[in-house]
């Protein structure tokens, strides 16, 4: 089984570039497993989104 840190840099490489079909698997499996890391998945998709918005506001660009 993946372990945290290795899950963690997953999450991590996600924000850059796709995952390979085996890296999204092996996530996906280790977040039904680990509370932990689901919790700083959804702490970096919030963090992300609050990122989003502060650029669409200094670019005057609001959904």
């Amino acid at each position: 089984m993946l372990k945290c840190k290795r899950a963690a840099e997953l999450m991590s490489l996600q924000q850059d570039r796709p995952l390979t079909l085996p890296e999204r698997w092996q996530l996906r499996l280790h977040l039904l497993a680990c509370s932990p890391c689901s919790r700083y998945r959804q702490q970096m998709e919030t963090i992300n989104r609050a990122m989003e918005q502060i650029r669409q506001e200094q670019t005057g660009k609001i959904k």
